[in-house]
């Protein structure tokens, strides 16, 4: 992304691992061609502010706290948009807790053409050749900026990119230790949601703005030397009451997943 925007005056700490609150950033998108209601958005705004529920701990079954901060606006769906504004709302984020990242980051959007609910492993660097609302490729706010800093083809959720000393010693001091997506992580996903949805793991985000705010996203984390704990959820672009609920219900039990897989598991590993 070459230059993020201005830096922030906020320390960047790792979240201490001893901290009983998990909190989370999501993020939904505003409008685009024929999509006059954007699902993702509304999904986001029904979430509640926080909510608890049982984790397996030395004391039988003790209550988790999750703090949802979901960013108020839905992020146009533009290149330029993606590019200028998530560092913002990282920063808003860090001024508003100590400096410190989210301990986990989900952005939904909608994939018109699927019916099911997904999660994507993986995003990509290069050919975003699909026009944004302005008209305009994603060629200059990602691929050439991206390439520029030498980032890879591809990034997905995982630990920071650093030698075996510093991950021992962020081992140490991370609340969580994310990792892309599989069929454990699937299954548990399931579990937490109701047996007739049809939930799945993607292998291609689409090279839309989708892909291209996952990359972001996980782009910006690298720079700064943090874990990628970050997800991207696709949801139908139906958009009524019930699919709202829906997909409320479906992206909490997404969140109690990556509690239980990317947090509570490596604390009592």
């Amino acid at each position: 992304m070459g230059d993020y925007g201005p830096a922030s005056n906020h320390s960047v700490d790792q979240p201490s691992a001893t901290s009983p609150d998990v909190s989370v950033l999501i993020t939904g998108f505003g409008p685009f061609k024929t999509n006059l209601v954007n699902a993702s958005s509304l999904i986001a705004k029904s979430l509640p502010d926080s909510f608890t529920f049982p984790i397996p701990g030395l004391a039988g079954l003790e209550d988790r706290r999750v703090v949802l901060h979901v960013h108020p606006d839905p992020i146009p769906v533009a290149y330029s948009s993606v590019r200028e504004s998530l560092p913002v709302i990282l920063s808003d984020f860090a001024t508003a807790n100590r400096g410190r990242r989210p301990d986990l980051v989900i952005h939904i959007g909608i994939a018109s053409p699927r019916l099911y609910y997904s999660v994507e492993h993986l995003a990509h660097r290069d050919d975003y050749n699909i026009t944004d609302i302005n008209g305009c490729s994603g060629y200059e706010d990602g691929e050439k900026r991206w390439k520029e800093m030498g980032l890879p083809p591809i990034l997905s959720p995982g630990r920071a990119f650093t030698t075996k000393e510093q991950q021992d010693q962020r081992c140490k001091a991370s609340k969580g230790s994310p990792y892309p997506p599989n069929a454990h992580f699937l299954e548990t996903w399931k579990a937490n949601s109701s047996a007739d949805l049809d939930l799945r793991i993607s292998h291609d985000a689409g090279h839309y703005l989708c892909d291209f705010i996952f990359y972001t996203s996980m782009a910006l984390a690298t720079q700064q030397g943090q874990d990628r704990n970050v997800l991207f959820l696709h949801v139908p672009s139906a958009s009524e009451d019930a699919d709202v609920e829906r997909g409320r219900d479906i992206t909490l039990a997404l969140i109690k997943t990556m509690v239980s897989c990317w947090i509570d598991e490596k604390q009592s590993a």
